[in-house]
């Protein structure tokens, strides 16, 4: 999973994918999905998402937000 840090208020939000336009779809804090321009960010960081550092990083609506939408891209038989 990666992860970036919005500079104006220090949360991070989980990055879904980036484009070439300087923007990325990211997962909010409040599990919202959204496009949001990356220089509004730090660097991007790499999480275990299945770590114990990442809960505390992350929001439970945030996470199961993410998991959702991978659930959608590949889909558990």
């Amino acid at each position: 999973m990666e992860i970036i840090r919005n500079k104006a208020s220090g949360k991070y939000f989980i990055i879904i994918s980036d484009y070439e336009n300087g923007t990325g779809l990211m997962v909010t804090p409040q599990g919202e999905v959204k496009g949001l321009e990356l220089h509004l960010f730090d660097s991007v960081e790499a999480v275990d998402p299945d770590g114990t550092f990442t809960g505390k990083l992350l929001s439970r609506p945030q996470i199961q937000k993410y998991r959702e939408y991978l659930d959608t891209l590949l889909p558990r038989s």
